[in-house]
This record gives C-alpha cells, structure tokens and sequence, in this order.
C-alpha cells in the first residue's frame, strides 16, 4: 500500500473544481486482474491493489491516481482469460487524476528560492523546478521578487511521468506576477495611510492667554522684589548690628578714659592735702 500521497476528498473535491490544478475527477470502470490467493477477501484485496497503484504515473489514465471513491464490484464472478491464472473482475469508481501536459498553468508553493532557480510545491507533493533564463541578468529576473511560502502561477514547459518521480520544469507567469507584486504594492500603501493617525492640535488653544501672561509676569516680578527685599533687608540689619557692636565699644573706651581721668584727680587731691 502506498503510504506516499493522503489527500483528504473534500480537498481533492476543491482541487477538481479549480482550472489550474490539473486535478481531474473521473468516473472509469476498468477490469483488475488477482491472484487466486485474493478471492478470500475480494474487496480488501481490491483495495490494495487500487491503493498501491496511487502516486503512480498509470498509463491508462495517462495521469497519476491520486485517489478514489464510491468502488464498486461489478461481478460476483471472475473470469479467467487464455487460461491464464489471474481472474479478472469489474470495478468502477470515481477516481481523482492528476493530468498535467505541456502548456499547463498551474499554482504552487515556493518552498525554495536561489539566484538560479525556484522550487516549487503543488498539492504538497510534486516538485517543480523554475530556472532562471540564462540569457536574462540575475538581478532583472523577476523571481527575485519572490519570497518563500508565497503562491505563484507557473506554466509547464518540460514533463516527464514516467520516472519513479515525475520530472516538471516551468516558467513564471510574469503578467499574473506582476499583477499581484503591484496588488501587494498598492495593499501596503493603503494599509500605511490607514494605520497613519493624525490628530490636529489647535495651537491657539494652547498658547497662554495675554492676561494669564501678565499675572505669571507681575508673580515672578513680585516674588523677585520680595527676594530683593529680604536680602536687602538682612543686609541692613547685619550692618545695623555692626555699627551698635562700634558704638558700644566707643562708648566703654570713653567711660574707662573718664574713669581713669577721675581717678587720677583724687589722688592728686590727696597728696595736695598730705603734703
């Protein structure tokens, strides 16, 4: 059973429904050949070998299954043909094909990105290699304006199914690219104005009025002079003091003087009358 492709049938559904997907969903009704030993659970064994037939290129189909629904068998019978020991049953389901050709356009993934190419990823399986046209400069090519995870438009040029891997080569479809890179220009812009939040201010609301001038003026000018004044007014006091301190002292050097003078008198006094 192969394990390598597990798609979902409402993806597979979506898929189908889209032109550029390659994605075909068809009903077929074909014969299976089995072995004996598989007659002992047919519709297992029809399982099987439809399961491991997926992600493979079939030529019948000149696609690759993808995956199936609503099987039916349309026989209780088998039948063996030219003797040979296969027994051969009808089957019909509705089958999921994907059928690319040359000239396709598709949408994928890029999942990598160098100077010399682009890889690309459809229906998270299959891999397609962009390269950069020799002929054109690295730094004109348009897929430099690609980044990785982004979705792209591509058109097959070279294909290849029946390797174990299919082979798929493409080309960048430059108008639609240009398209959505001028799309995504135009979406930034618009997001840039809108996320630009100007709110006005009334400058002449803002401005201090002329009378609320004045008082801030007359306040400051008031409390300058009041500093003024205090400082002055400190300074008259401590000159004041000094000059009391001088006077005070003047005054007690006359007082000794006097006294001295007294004092001398009296003994001139009394040594007038001694004598």
């Amino acid at each position: 059973m192969s394990t390598i492709i597990k798609f979902d049938l409402k993806e597979l559904r979506k898929l189908a429904s889209d032109k550029n997907s390659c994605i075909i969903e068809k009903k077929v009704t074909q014969n299976l050949a089995l072995q004996p030993w598989c007659l002992g659970n047919l519709t297992d064994s029809i399982k099987n070998l439809l399961d491991y037939k997926i992600g493979k290129f079939d030529k019948e189909f000149d696609g690759i299954l993808l995956s199936y629904k609503n099987l039916r068998v349309l026989q209780n019978v088998g039948a063996i043909h030219n003797d040979n020991a296969d027994i051969h049953f009808q089957v019909q389901a509705d089958y999921f094909i994907f059928r690319p050709y040359v000239g396709a356009t598709l949408k994928g993934i890029v999942n990598k990105k160098s100077t010399t190419h682009l890889g690309i990823l459809i229906h998270r399986v299959f891999n397609v290699v962009i390269p950069r046209p020799t002929e054109e400069p690295g730094y004109n090519w348009i897929g430099n304006n690609i980044n990785e995870g982004q979705e792209v438009l591509f058109q097959i040029v070279v294909l290849d199914l029946y390797g174990a891997l299919p082979y798929i080569r493409g080309k960048l479809d430059e108008r639609w690219i240009k398209e959505v890179l001028d799309g995504e220009d135009e979406a930034i812009e618009a997001k840039s104005a809108n996320s630009i939040n100007v709110s006005y201010i009334n400058f002449d609301k803002t401005k201090p009025n002329q009378k609320q001038d004045g008082d801030k003026k007359n306040t400051s000018s008031s409390k300058k002079k009041s500093r003024t004044s205090n400082i002055t007014k400190d300074c008259n006091e401590q000159v004041n003091d000094e000059i009391l301190n001088h006077i005070s002292e003047k005054n007690k050097s006359k007082r000794h003087k006097a006294h001295d003078t007294e004092v001398k008198q009296s003994i001139t006094k009394k040594i007038k009358k001694i004598g």
